[in-house]
């Protein structure tokens, strides 16, 4: 017995050319005859008898071929489909293991059918030749090689979740529970200011109404009589107008001071929020360079829009509040001219003579017009909204919501 090749193609070639994702196997296609060394001479003689036996397996072989090309088309589409949606690793390995079982079955019916069509062929061959009947021949057909799998390895679709700008993130939340620290500062500042501007209202209205009483209009000296009888009151005096006018300045000073605190917190906020955005998109850009999607651009492109999306009302969130900081700020530089005029009123006061009761009531109206400007109450009022509303910014960072909204859709959705 010898044997001999009917069909032999070391390197099949599919031609599966513009594959996306699955990379073509490499196999090997043999058909051979283990016969009689009489009937393997007699077919070397008469090469037209061995092309009735290559012929028949050269069919198998151009069928196998032609069914591998759309298999592996219709695999890699789908594949394509798979990794472009974000499917998981696990999704992905199942249809690579179902793809390689398709080939594998395949190959062991094509292996089969190259041998008995071969085997027809020959036994149509002994028909024309009543000699080779005495002759007996098997048939074996091997198709080997590497099986077929994806151009970029599957470990490739497990690249990770997104991470960048977790750090600045937890900044700015972080800044934002300062922010809100300095408002409610602010809002004590401004109930300090409101309550010294009160009392102060409370002890004009006492002079003014000590001025009014008869007796003090009787002689030149009632002007004295009313300082005398005001100056010496437990309660209000010049002395505590003092204190409470020295109390509004140095509140006014330090609401300047708090004011510009909160603005450059706010302000740090955006500039985290930017931070952020900016490492978050460049960990995409990275993970993206990696990943074996072909629509890493589309991906990017929509991972940037939704980012923005989910920014957006926090970035008009923290900008009204800063508008309303740069509010209370211009209320507070109206303030200075209004205290610099209280102080100097208030130290007069403290200096009266006893010359007459227009000086004092004079001194009076200008203080009491003067106070009117400085609002305590409205900086109470706008710090509280300003807490109030820094609630939900603080909320807002986290990472874990806003990545989320940020790579919904795309291939890091199942990340």
């Amino acid at each position: 017995m010898a044997k001999h090749d009917v069909l032999l193609v070391k390197t099949v070639d599919f031609g599966a050319g513009g594959l996306k994702q699955v990379k073509a196997p490499k196999m090997s296609f043999r058909v051979q005859i283990d016969a009689d060394k009489k009937l393997i001479a007699a077919l070397d003689k008469d090469p037209l008898l061995m092309a009735d036996l290559n012929d028949a397996a050269k069919k198998v072989y151009d069928q196998f071929t032609k069914s591998m090309k759309t298999k592996l088309a219709s695999f890699d589409k789908l594949f394509v489909d798979l990794i472009d949606a974000g499917e998981k690793k696990e999704t992905i390995e199942k249809n690579v293991a179902g793809l390689r079982k398709s080939i594998a079955d395949e190959v062991a019916v094509v292996e089969k059918g190259a041998e008995l069509a071969v085997m027809a062929a020959y036994k149509k061959l002994q028909g024309k030749h009543k000699e080779w009947k005495k002759f007996k021949i098997k048939v074996a057909a091997s198709i080997t090689g590497t099986v077929a799998g994806l151009i970029t390895s599957v470990t490739l679709m497990a690249v990770g979740g997104v991470t960048g700008g977790a750090g600045a993130v937890i900044g700015a939340a972080g800044l934002i529970k300062s922010a809100q620290t300095l408002t409610k500062d602010i809002n004590k500042i401004g109930t300090d200011i409101d309550s010294a501007v009160k009392e102060m209202e409370k002890i004009i209205t006492f002079v003014e109404k000590t001025a009014e009483k008869k007796r003090v209009f009787v002689a030149n000296e009632a002007s004295a009589a009313v300082l005398q009888e005001f100056l010496g009151m437990s309660q209000p005096s010049f002395k505590m107008l003092s204190n409470q006018g020295e109390l509004v300045a140095a509140k006014q000073a330090e609401l300047v001071v708090g004011v510009h605190d909160v603005a450059k917190t706010l302000n740090a906020t955006l500039k985290a929020q930017d931070k952020f955005k900016k490492e978050f998109l460049s960990d995409v850009g990275k993970k993206l360079k990696k990943h074996p999607t072909t629509r890493k651009k589309e991906n990017f492109a929509k991972v940037q829009r939704q980012l923005d999306d989910a920014l957006a009302g926090n970035y008009t969130l923290v900008q009204k509040m800063l508008d309303k900081v740069i509010a209370m700020n211009a209320d507070a530089k109206k303030w200075d001219k209004e205290v610099k005029r209280l102080q100097a009123i208030v130290g007069k006061l403290g200096k009266m003579d006893t010359k007459g009761l227009k000086v004092l009531r004079e001194a009076l109206k200008l203080l009491g017009a003067g106070l009117s400007v400085i609002d305590g109450n409205r900086i109470v009022t706008t710090s509280a909204e300003l807490t109030t509303a820094l609630v939900p910014a603080g909320v807002f960072y986290a990472y874990d919501k806003i990545s989320s909204k940020a790579l919904d859709g795309t291939v890091f959705d199942a990340a």
